[in-house]
C-alpha cells in the first residue's frame, strides 16, 4: 500500500493498540490463560475498564497484593513473552486496510500516536506492511508521557504542521480519547463497548470498525 505522505487533506492520527491491531483483546486473553495456569485469581479478576481495555496498573497492584513484587515481576515478564508471540500472529484489525486506502485516495495525511514503545509499534507496522502509509509515528518513551497526557498527539501535529481543529484522532480507549481532547483534536471512538458506556469527552464518531468511517470525511 503506497503512501501519499505529501497530501494536503486532513490529518488523521490513529492509536495503535486496539485500533490498528487487536492487541487489547489479545492481552486480556493471554493474562487469563497465564493466571489460570498459575492457579491465581487476583481479588478483582482481570482488570478490564468499561471501555474494554486492560487496566494494567490495576492488575499490577492486585498481583503485588496477592503474590508480592518478585512473583509479579516474573509473571509480567512471562506475560510479555506470551503476548508478543500472540500479537505476532495477528493481522490488522477488520476495516483497517480499506480505511487506510480510503484516506490515501482522498489525500488525507496519516500518523500514529501510541502509548506503547517505539520498537513494538514500528515492528508491527513493518510486519503488517503498512508503515509506509504513515508520515510519522509517535510513541511514549523518554521525554514523551503516555496517555492521557497529550504528548504523542502534539508530536503528530508538530510533525505535520497541522491545525488540531482540522485533525481527527482515532482511539479505542478512554485514556486515548482524553489525550486527543487535551491536544485539541476531534475524535472517533472505535469500540465494542455497550452503548450504555459513554466516552469521557465528546466524540465526532462512534464506530465498531474503522471502515465504518469511510465516507464520513
Amino acid at each position: 500500500m503506497a503512501g501519499h505522505l505529501g497530501g494536503t487533506g486532513r490529518l488523521v492520527v490513529l492509536d495503535f493498540d486496539g485500533v490498528l491491531l487487536d492487541t487489547e483483546h489479545t492481552g486480556i486473553v493471554v493474562w487469563r490463560r497465564l493466571l489460570e495456569g498459575e492457579a491465581l485469581e487476583p481479588p478483582h479478576g482481570i482488570n478490564v475498564r468499561p471501555d474494554l481495555t486492560l487496566d494494567r496498573d490495576g492488575l499490577r497492584r492486585d498481583l503485588v497484593d496477592a503474590v508480592g513484587r518478585r512473583r509479579t515481576r516474573a509473571l509480567w515478564e512471562e506475560f510479555e513473552r506470551l503476548n508478543r508471540a500472540e500479537a505476532d500472529l495477528l493481522d490488522a484489525r477488520t476495516g483497517v486496510r480499506p480505511f487506510l486506502a480510503h484516506c490515501l485516495e482522498r489525500g488525507h495525511r496519516l500518523a500514529v500516536a501510541s502509548g506503547n514503545g517505539r520498537d513494538w509499534v514500528e515492528g508491527h507496522l513493518e510486519r503488517l506492511g503498512i508503515r509506509s502509509v504513515f508520515g510519522s509515528v509517535h510513541c511514549a518513551g523518554p521525554g514523551v508521557r503516555t496517555k492521557p497526557a497529550p504528548d504523542t498527539y502534539l508530536g503528530a501535529l508538530r510533525a505535520a504542521l497541522a491545525d488540531p481543529r482540522e485533525a481527527l484522532a482515532v482511539e479505542d480507549s478512554h485514556t486515548g480519547l482524553a489525550a486527543a481532547h487535551t491536544a485539541g483534536l476531534a475524535a472517533a471512538w472505535v469500540t465494542d463497548a455497550p452503548d450504555s458506556i459513554a466516552p469521557p469527552t465528546p466524540v465526532a464518531h462512534r464506530v465498531r470498525t474503522l471502515d465504518e468511517l469511510i465516507g464520513a470525511f
